[in-house]
């Protein structure tokens, strides 16, 4: 799960394509938007299953958690595929580093100005379907996690999967086009 996690941190700009910190993450860090350190998550955890334990057994709120996070770590399993998908159509030339992109990598906080429809649609994987598995997930809603975000994301990594074969055959047909 860690190497799916580094590979999603490099698309959010947080690590650079080599896994070194870059200026986002203090961006990160003061605005508290993820936990990065165990005891920041621990914490955190431990806040959720008080509240979960206040109606439920804590044997209880600790399984469905871990119900939760198996399916966070698959959810991220697929997201950091098709991340490393769009890397390499960057790494060979297939796509060209847009101006304004710190690095040859695609960028998911280019949002709905990502500069192709390859990663329009990793955008929209990331910050709509993952997110959906997630609340799904730890809202007590596995349908919602099932057919809105995990199923979504099945679809898309297909897609992109597709897109990207498609892109590297005309790529190969047509390499005068490239620049």
């Amino acid at each position: 799960w860690k190497a799916d996690q580094v590979t999603i941190l490099q698309a959010l700009g947080v690590l650079d394509p080599e896994g070194n910190p870059t200026g986002r993450l203090e961006v990160v860090k003061g605005a508290q938007v993820a936990r990065l350190t165990q005891e920041e998550f621990d914490a955190e955890r431990g806040k959720i299953l008080g509240a979960c334990s206040e109606c439920h057994s804590e044997n209880f709120a600790k399984a469905e958690l871990a119900k939760g996070d198996d399916l966070i770590r698959e959810a991220d399993h697929l997201l950091a595929e098709a991340i490393r998908i769009v890397a390499g159509l960057y790494r060979d030339g297939v796509l060209e580093r847009p101006e304004g992109y710190a690095s040859a990598f695609p960028d998911l906080l280019t949002f709905h100005d990502a500069p192709t429809p390859i990663e329009q649609l990793l955008f929209e994987m990331h910050l709509k379907h993952r997110m959906r598995a997630f609340q799904g997930a730890f809202h007590a809603n596995p349908d919602y996690a099932l057919w809105y975000g995990w199923s979504e994301m099945v679809r898309d990594l297909s897609e992109i999967r597709e897109r990207a074969e498609d892109l590297r055959r005309h790529r190969m047909h047509h390499p005068e086009e490239a620049k």
